[in-house]
């Protein structure tokens, strides 16, 4: 593990003058950055192996010995996202192929090459290997970026959604042989693949095909689950067969992959085939890519860095490793000609990176240093496009001068594990997407995010697999997001959560299918239906339910369940206008779990519904549930302060980062905003100091909560250290 933090930009040799790269070195060294990466896109294996076995090595043999001149660590790119032109010409089927029929075209963009050809595999490691002895003695390599943002294309060729792949001859044998090894039988298969509208029972293992329609056309839901499930699967195999091989030649350095995740084409993952969990079990260190200027994220989503690098660390933490943010702004972001959607300045670069830190990141990576010209469409960069000195180079110099000072320190530190987790699944997300209604689902994922996260509570997500085993159990509570899929070993696990004394939530519709995507016979499912002490009959949809909760009214959204109380201890904290339970609760073992006959999150974000913040401050404080960090200022609704909490051997830290909503210019007095901080703790602080300015401030301790009183200046960040 690296002593120091990881502060990177992205150079590529080809793209710049030979003449200039010291020069550009150089100002990347007087600006704190530490680690270039290169050759994972751009200067790649296209470039370098323009024909099979005639290698042009010579640029990047130069530029290795450039970066050890000047100390500075390179992230090495395997490049097998941008394989070169002769593959295509070598294997015509090399290229992924959609639903329709059609290859997807190897001068778009990159991950054109279906990992499932024999002829791609074969190349790939041949190349790989030859990469490999070549600079894995070099003074100057730090690490292997496997693959870039691995996944499916997440750009339409076209408009409207993204296609769906790869349907080639490799793949659909691949995926036959992935069928019969989780069914065995015909039989067993024929049972799950039954479909009434149009019933194919399959007589040989060879008539298995792949779905190329999503359950919305009236096709099977299991069959669409499993395809999901294979691509997920294979894409993670794929990345963990690059490791082993890079393994084989070189022990000495770590490896990384980089996920581009809740982009807006497939926020989860569904088409693109991710799961980011099982990812960051084969490599030794997973990264993420992280765009808040692109599409008005802080004012449509303020919220969305926060979640993001909360749901980054999730994966790698239970796994006893640490992430990386592999890609984030440089400067103005998208758009082509008409663009940019932000004209990030030095402001943001700060905020960006300290948002990064703060949430546990142990490197942040520039995606470029510098822009290309041939690529106008507002990619960002800290230089202009001659490679001179920008404002946002100064900016980055602060950064960079931040962490050679405390950069050491802050890498020790680490968010402890959060009091709140939220409960997500591949499989729910598959067969809502499939149902068109993973939307709802985000919907549902963000407004749950939004109340713990402005609240101060450090949130985690955890899987269906960390219930199971028991990661899971010291979460005080356990929020589950339009949760419809449901299975019963992960009901099973939920209720023993309950009952050795976690707090679980629920909202309509927990559990409606189960196994395979199919309806369970009960509402919530198997023991659940113990654990909430209730039943959920029929549920009428499309509607804003009136609700009463302590005699004010709120309104819920979408679906107004019948439940039912099936257990004489349930409490009913709420109810529809009918005078029907809304909200209850119930004491099981140690534990509550409280359901929800509607969706509360949803309401908040929709209908600006505050139904699921009065419930829970009361819940939570009747079980003494208190957030480890606390901000209190005014005009709270803007969401345009966050603050983060770091634990470290010697010191604690808290950063807090701000933005101004373009909506919103009265936000900040004279530029300057009183913020006061409540931790929660038992530790007795005597000292707090802001290590970006050398300032101190007062601390006051009131039993187990520590007071602070600060002033935010508009757009800087506060770095305060705790002793």
């Amino acid at each position: 593990m690296c002593s120091e933090f990881l502060y990177g930009a992205g150079y590529y040799p080809m793209m710049h003058d030979e003449a200039e790269w010291e020069r550009d070195i150089q100002l990347m060294k007087d600006s704190g950055i530490n680690l270039i990466r290169t050759a994972e896109l751009f200067n790649t294996w296209d470039r370098i192996e323009p024909e099979k076995g005639q290698f042009n090595f010579g640029f990047l043999d130069k530029f290795f010995d450039l970066c050890e001149k000047h100390g500075m660590k390179i992230l090495l790119g395997t490049g097998t996202a941008s394989p070169p032109y002769w593959l295509h010409e070598m294997y015509p089927d090399v290229n992924i192929l959609n639903n329709h029929g059609e290859q997807y075209p190897n001068n778009v963009s990159y991950t054109w090459a279906c990992i499932d050809n024999p002829g791609y595999l074969k190349e790939t490691e041949r190349y790989l290997k030859t990469l490999v002895n070549r600079y894995k003695s070099h003074k100057a390599l730090y690490a292997y970026q496997i693959h870039n943002e691995v996944s499916f294309p997440f750009m339409p060729l076209r408009s409207g959604d993204i296609d769906m792949y790869c349907y080639c001859d490799h793949s659909k044998r691949h995926f036959r042989g992935w069928v019969k090894d989780k069914y065995q039988t015909l039989d067993q298969l024929n049972h799950v693949y039954r479909w009434g509208a149009t019933n194919t029972c399959h007589t040989s293992w060879e008539q298995v095909e792949p779905p190329k329609t999503k359950p919305t056309s009236w096709s099977s839901v299991t069959r669409w689950l499993d395809w999901r499930l294979f691509w997920m699967e294979n894409f993670v195999k794929f990345i963990g067969w690059q490791h082993d091989i890079i393994k084989e030649l070189d022990k000495e350095h770590i490896t990384s992959t980089n996920i581009f995740f809740l982009k807006s084409q497939d926020p989860l993952g569904v088409l693109t085939a991710l799961d980011q969990f099982e990812m960051a079990k084969v490599v030794d260190m997973i990264g993420y890519d992280l765009y808040p200027g692109s599409g008005e994220k802080l004012e449509k989503k303020p919220e969305f860095s926060s979640m993001f690098l909360d749901m980054s660390r999730s994966t790698a933490k239970p796994l006893g490793k640490n992430y990386w943010l592999m890609e984030t702004d440089s400067g103005p972001i998208n758009g082509w000609v008409l663009g940019p959607s932000r004209n990030v300045k030095g402001f943001d670069l700060i905020r960006n990176v300290f948002e990064a830190v703060a949430h546990d990141a142990k490197l942040t990576l520039y995606q470029g240093w510098r822009e290309w010209d041939f690529q106008p469409l507002h990619w960002g960069a800290i230089v202009d496009l001659d490679g001179h000195p920008t404002e946002r180079t100064e900016a980055a110099k602060v950064i960079g001068d931040t962490m050679k000072a405390y950069g050491e320190e802050l890498v020790q530190a680490n968010n402890p594990k959060g009091e709140v987790a939220i409960l997500i699944s591949k499989e729910n997300a598959i067969v809502l997407n499939g149902m068109g209604q993973d939307d709802f689902l985000m919907k549902a994922m963000r407004g749950a995010y939004t109340y713990f996260w402005k609240k101060g509570y450090m949130v985690d997500f955890v899987t269906p697999e960390h219930i199971i085993d028991g990661y899971a159990d010291d979460y005080k509570v356990i929020y589950m997001p339009f949760m419809a899929v449901i299975h019963k070993q992960l009901a099973e696990g939920l209720d023993a959560y309950v009952r050795q004394g976690g707090h679980l939530i629920g909202t309509a519709r927990c559990g409606m299918l189960g196994e395979y995507g199919w309806y369970n016979h009960q509402i919530p499912c198997f023991k659940l239906g113990d654990t909430f002490g209730v039943s959920a009959f029929d549920a009428y949809s499309n509607t804003h339910p009136q609700i009463t909760y302590k005699m004010k009214p709120y309104q819920g959204y979408w679906h107004k369940e019948e439940v039912k109380v099936i257990d004489d201890n349930v409490e009913v904290l709420a109810r529809f206008n009918d005078d029907s339970p809304a909200i209850t609760l119930h004491p099981r073992g140690k534990g509550t779990a409280i359901y929800f006959g509607t969706h509360p999150e949803v309401a908040y974000l929709e209908d600006n519904s505050y139904l699921l913040w009065d419930l829970m401050d009361d819940v939570l404080e009747r079980a003494g549930i208190e957030p480890k960090l606390q901000l209190d200022y005014t005009n709270e609704k803007y969401n345009e302060i966050d603050g983060h909490y770091l634990e470290g051997d010697k010191a604690d830290y808290l950063i807090v980062t701000n933005y101004v909503n373009k909506k919103h210019g009265g936000f900040f007095n004279g530029k300057e905003k009183c913020v006061r901080i409540t931790i929660n703790t038992d530790k007795a602080y005597t000292m707090c100091q802001d290590l970006m300015t050398g300032n101190d401030f007062s601390v006051k301790q009131d039993g187990k909560k520590v007071l602070i009183e600060t002033k935010i200046t508009q757009n800087k960040v506060q770095l305060l250290k705790l002793t």
